[in-house]
């Protein structure tokens, strides 16, 4: 894991070495424990190296092959190179896995991704083609950005690479209007910066003679498989399979390993079967952050499942002034628009792993779109149902949901009916199906110059439910929850590894019959068939919970003062996004609601955190 960076110049045109240093060093914080530059002909790689595997010098980057035509800058981890060096010819010169994309390369060339199994963003550089090469993982953990300019092509880990680079840039309201009329980001392939972009996920680039070429390498829909016929047995067998190989694969680490416990049912499932793999904690070290203040629900759930395996459960408390004190440190980390407080308290939980020397913490993130868990998802499976077996069968489902939650009312599991339909129809909605965003007040000048049409993301199938899966996973939660993630760890240099995010259970979880992933309004319920020896009970049967974050209730009072200096700011005013009147009048309606448990605030933070990342990049 860790940082790339480099550009390629116009023939014949030698790439200052300056500017190479300037764009490295602007990165140093994913990797302290080596840096490297590769400057030859037009082209310039630089890295900054997070030692997981191969801790040596003979994993030094960048990495060039035997013949030294071939040079390589490399971010993530090929957790099948084991395998693959058994496939691929020696003699070997290290134990990296590094290595092994030189010789995949040599072998297989630009289809060298279609045989990994990892995380991973590379650039090569063929000097025998005067070509650079460069391809992205299936889903997007790792992230890789671009820029052409005056006619180099310029590539980073992250934007501010970019930045310092020189690439000219603006505000990219396109995308700021998606942001805060439709709740949507992290959804396409343009950034929040105006000429940067990323390389999307499942694909790889060919830069040449100043002709860039993308193409895809896996994509998604044309894996599904029609799994209709599968009994459930088979289902939660053929899941255990997958998802007992991808933690067993994502173990494999010459450093310290730690594990990110939200209490939730997917970082739960990943404890356990790091447990079952290696029979007991062991040398592991089990993390979660909690907030202060707060009757935290998933406190009782994490307790639960440390006792239930015998774990040592460590915790940190985030406060409430944690999100003001650390905002613009956290802002900068991530460069774009990030979920809000949860994505605090993951930056101050890798804080706390590079201070204890644990380099690699294994997380949940994905575990909702391979098994459909997400609560507005029940929307979609009851179109599903309708169609399929009829009215009375989709009552039948709506009611077992509202019992499984104790919900007496029918009026509420009604409207939770609709808004969940809304989710699959609009989007733009929380994992509860409440809206996020809030256009009426935007101003009539940002508005007209900038609106367009809701988004529509593709629905390749004919169930409902698949669609919603897949536009999750390519478009609307999962790349957003990717890029905090990784911000949030890379930040000080931790490497976050994501099981469920194996790409073999994401085609999996999709291709599976709507009742193996939800079954008498109990979501999952394939995954928790499958894990149901080797989770406690009580963790194991939990319904869905909303994230456990007490922003709605901060946003109310802890943090008002700190809000409303933000909102009622001069710089704020002078935006021309927001009708200033609207935002103070509609934020104080919040503040003085006596009600706020189901009143979503993901709203003002798209106006604070807007703000004070327009002031961080802009001003």
């Amino acid at each position: 894991m860790c940082g790339i960076a480099g550009f390629v110049c116009k023939k014949n045109q030698k790439p200052p070495s300056k500017l190479l240093a300037r764009m490295v060093k602007a990165i140093r914080h994913r990797g302290s424990d080596d840096e490297g530059v590769y400057i030859k002909d037009n082209a310039a790689l630089g890295h900054r190296r997070l030692s997981i595997l191969d801790l040596s010098a003979s994993g030094h980057q960048p990495m060039p092959d035997t013949s030294g035509k071939i040079w390589i800058t490399f971010n993530g981890e090929i957790y099948n190179y084991l395998e693959l060096k058994k496939e691929l010819s020696g003699p070997w010169q290290s134990s990296s896995d590094t290595e092994v994309l030189l010789k995949g390369y040599k072998k297989w060339g630009k289809r060298t991704p279609e045989h990994l199994n990892g995380i991973f963003a590379f650039a090569l550089w063929d000097a025998h083609k005067k070509e650079l090469y460069a391809a992205r993982d299936h889903l997007g953990v790792k992230p890789f950005y671009y820029a052409i300019q005056n006619g180099v092509f310029y590539f980073a880990s992250e934007i501010k690479a970019l930045l310092v680079a020189g690439i000219k840039t603006k505000p990219n309201d396109k995308i700021i209007y998606d942001y805060l009329a439709y709740g949507y980001y992290h959804h396409t392939n343009e950034t929040f910066f105006e000429n940067i972009h990323q390389l999307p996920a499942g694909c790889f680039l060919l830069y040449k003679n100043g002709k860039l070429k993308i193409e895809r390498y896996w994509d998604l829909k044309d894996r599904v498989l029609d799994l209709s016929n599968w009994s459930g047995g088979k289902a939660a067998g053929d899941f255990f399979h997958v998802f007992k190989d991808a933690v067993c694969i994502q173990l494999r680490s010459d450093v310290p390993i730690g594990v990110q416990l939200s209490g939730g049912f997917d970082s739960s499932a990943v404890t356990a079967m790091v447990h079952h793999i290696v029979g007991g904690q062991k040398n592991f070290r089990l993390f979660s952050h909690v907030y202060s203040d707060h009757k935290d629900k998933e406190i009782p759930f994490m307790k639960a499942l440390a006792k239930g395996l015998g774990w040592k459960w460590e915790y940190i408390t985030v406060s409430p002034s944690d999100m003001s004190d650390l905002a613009e440190e956290v802002l900068w980390h991530q460069d774009e628009p990030f979920p809000g407080l949860p994505t605090f308290g993951l930056h101050m939980l890798a804080k706390v792993c590079r201070e204890n020397k644990i380099p690699v913490i294994l997380g949940g993130q994905g575990g909702d779109e391979v098994g459909a868990g997400y609560e507005y998802y029940m929307g979609a499976y009851f179109l599903d149902v309708l169609q399929n077996d009829g009215l009375d069968r989709m009552y039948d489902e709506l009611n077992a949901y509202g019992m499984l939650r104790s919900i007496s009312d029918e009026h509420a599991v009604l409207r939770f009916f609709i808004n969940s339909l809304s989710s699959y129809f609009l989007g733009g909605t929380s994992a509860d199906a409440s809206s996020f965003a809030n256009a009426e007040v935007l101003s009539r000048n940002f508005i007209k110059q900038s609106h367009h049409e809701r988004p529509d993301f593709e629905k390749p199938f004919e169930s409902a439910l698949q669609n919603m899966q897949y536009r999750d996973i390519l478009y609307t939660k999962l790349p957003r929850i990717l890029h905090s993630a990784d911000r949030a760890a890379m930040a000080y240099g931790i490497e976050q590894r994501v099981p469920f995010v194996d790409y073999r259970l994401m085609e999996l979880g999709i291709s599976l019959a709507g009742r193996h992933k939800i079954h008498s309004g109990q979501q999952r319920y394939f995954m928790r068939q499958a894990l149901k020896k080797i989770m406690p009970e009580y963790v194991l049967n939990a319904p869905k919970r909303a994230v456990p974050s007490p922003q709605r209730q901060w946003f109310k009072r802890e943090l008002r003062p700190w809000i409303t200096s933000i909102l009622s700011s001069k710089s704020f005013a002078n935006r021309h996004y927001f009708d200033q009147k609207k935002i103070l009048a509609e934020y104080k309606a919040y503040t003085e609601a006596p009600i706020i448990s189901h009143t979503n605030s993901f709203h003002i933070w798209q106006w604070i955190h807007l703000e004070l990342w327009l002031r961080k990049y802009f001003d």
